[in-house]
């Protein structure tokens, strides 16, 4: 399963929250997960710590509130342990 399969879901909710996110809590992190945004926060790390308080170790989004987005790539050395 692909990483755009699994968070398909979490990209999709986030797209639909964009426009409210920007006027909101543009450059700060969303923290998305099973089509709810579960919280804002200030840094990403923040966001992660968060989402794995509340989910586990399980995947969920967390992206930057911004207008543009940058593709970035990244491998967590914490799931599937």
């Amino acid at each position: 399963m692909s990483f755009m399969t699994v968070l398909e879901q979490e990209l999709k909710t986030f797209e639909e929250n964009r426009d409210r996110l920007l006027a909101q809590s543009e450059g700060k992190f969303a923290l998305i997960y099973d089509g709810k945004v579960l919280g804002v926060y200030d840094s990403k790390g923040d966001a992660l710590a968060e989402g794995f308080r509340q989910v586990g170790n399980v995947p969920f989004l967390v992206r930057q509130i911004v207008k543009l987005d940058l593709p970035q790539n990244f491998v967590s050395n914490l799931i599937a342990i």
